[in-house]
């Protein structure tokens, strides 16, 4: 886009949600286009995004955009990997395995919550999109991959005997399904997502699945 090179640094920080990379002093396209395809997505909708605009929107030629994709359905599957990507690394931000199961545990999940408020339009993409048919098994199984730290934190938890004994898979819809729900309040602007009703909702969660 023509006025990123100009502008970038006046945008607010949730309107950036990759960080942009130079090289040569040029802005990175890869990066470019997934930040117009996350944007154009939020307001159009997948069906009303074709890569011409999404072109047009980063003011780059439509053939550009296939050198880095060869399609529109590759481009949201690496769009849906790269948010994962930073999902991971915003809950793993001064994370500590010193600390009992119970405080990583806090601090994993509050994080998570703490990087969907800051980034409304990659927590909207990844609830429209992580079950639409475009995108593939083998990014389900690699957006898994990425997030293995926690699967891992959620198996030593259950051997250690600090949370239940429960398959993965029913941990992760106990501990996402509120995250879901509040963010979606909160975008909404019904709920105001306070700093106590976010520990509240933490210990609400491990209460869930502590072991006892």
């Amino acid at each position: 886009m023509v006025f990123y090179s100009i502008l970038i640094s006046f945008a607010p920080r949730n309107e950036r949600s990759f960080r942009f990379k130079m090289i040569d002093s040029k802005l990175d396209k890869r990066t470019l286009i997934l930040e117009c395809t996350l944007n154009l997505i939020s307001e159009q909708g997948f069906h009303g995004t074709p890569i011409s605009m999404i072109a047009q929107r980063a003011g780059i030629g439509a053939g550009t955009i296939y050198r880095y994709f060869a399609n529109k359905e590759e481009l949201i599957n690496e769009l849906f990997k790269d948010i994962k990507r930073d999902i991971i690394k915003a809950m793993l931000n001064n994370y500590r395995e010193e600390g009992t199961y119970e405080e990583r545990f806090m601090h994993l999940w509050k994080n998570m919550v703490y990087y969907f408020m800051e980034h409304p339009k990659e927590f909207q993409f990844i609830e429209q999109h992580r079950y639409a048919p475009y995108v593939s098994n083998l990014t389900r199984e690699e957006s898994f991959m990425i997030l293995s730290p926690i699967m891992m934190f959620f198996i030593e938890s259950k051997r250690a005997k600090a949370m239940k004994d429960l398959p993965l898979y029913t941990i992760i819809a106990l501990l996402y399904g509120p995250i879901v729900s509040l963010l979606k309040q909160h975008i909404d602007n019904n709920q105001n997502l306070s700093t106590d009703r976010i520990n509240q909702a933490a210990e609400a969660c491990w209460d869930a699945v502590k072991f006892k």
